[in-house]
């Protein structure tokens, strides 16, 4: 089993405090407070792999933005409700896994997106906002304040 170093538990702990406080302000501002799980758990995934690659990002932003996609469609289609909710997840979280572009906690954007029926901004504000700053925060502290902690 391999375990991070201290350095880069650090730079994932640092990510998760400095991507989600950025992000609850942003989302207090805005009225999208419901979003913030997935983005708390994405950012959470920093500690067993802290590192920034941008095949990962690419894939994080592609499934959160299906996900949100599908949630999308089942709102504007007034499909809402718990089961409608489910359903869409497990439709987005299908078309992720066939396509390869699986990122599980982007799932809940699905199920969340149905549950808050969204409009069509849903899918630039949070999602693609959410993405940009988790993977964002991470690049900058794995390539310019990672290589300064000693």
């Amino acid at each position: 089993m391999h375990f991070p170093s201290r350095k880069k538990k650090l730079v994932a702990i640092l990510n998760l405090i400095i991507s989600i406080s950025i992000l609850v302000a942003i989302t207090i501002i805005t009225n999208t407070e419901f979003i913030l799980p997935p983005f708390l758990a994405t950012a959470a995934t920093k500690y067993p792999d802290p590192d920034w690659r941008m095949h990962r990002s690419i894939i994080i932003l592609f499934s959160y933005t299906i996900c949100g996609l599908v949630g999308l469609i089942f709102s504007l289609f007034h499909l809402y409700g718990i089961i409608m909710a489910t359903i869409a997840s497990f439709i987005a979280f299908s078309i992720c896994v066939l396509i390869n572009i699986e990122h599980t906690p982007a799932i809940l954007a699905t199920l969340l997106g149905v549950l808050e029926r969204v409009n069509v901004v849903y899918i630039i504000h949070p999602i693609i906002t959410g993405v940009i700053i988790v993977e964002g925060i991470n690049y900058l502290l794995t390539k310019y304040v990672e290589p300064r902690i000693k």
